[in-house]
């Protein structure tokens, strides 16, 4: 831990997507099979003149034995 990388080192999970949130607030979860940095990415690059407010909660939970005895198999 404390090393830094650059964005393009970086393994993308999840990729980059555009939401209409302005008409529905989105609500999503990711299972994270691996154990990491995990990194939040907010990106306005389709609209750079107008800013964009957001606001977001993230909530980390560890597994339960179930889950990791699944993962465990794999």
């Amino acid at each position: 831990m404390g090393e830094r990388q650059r964005a393009g080192e970086m393994t993308e999970v999840l990729p980059s997507q555009r939401y209409n949130a302005h008409l529905v607030p989105e609500d999503e979860s990711l299972t994270c099979l691996k154990t990491g940095v995990y990194v939040l990415r907010f990106d306005n690059t389709y609209s750079l003149v107008h800013s964009k407010h957001i606001s977001y909660t993230v909530e980390v939970l560890l597994p339960d034995q179930t889950f990791m005895e699944k993962v465990e198999k794999f």
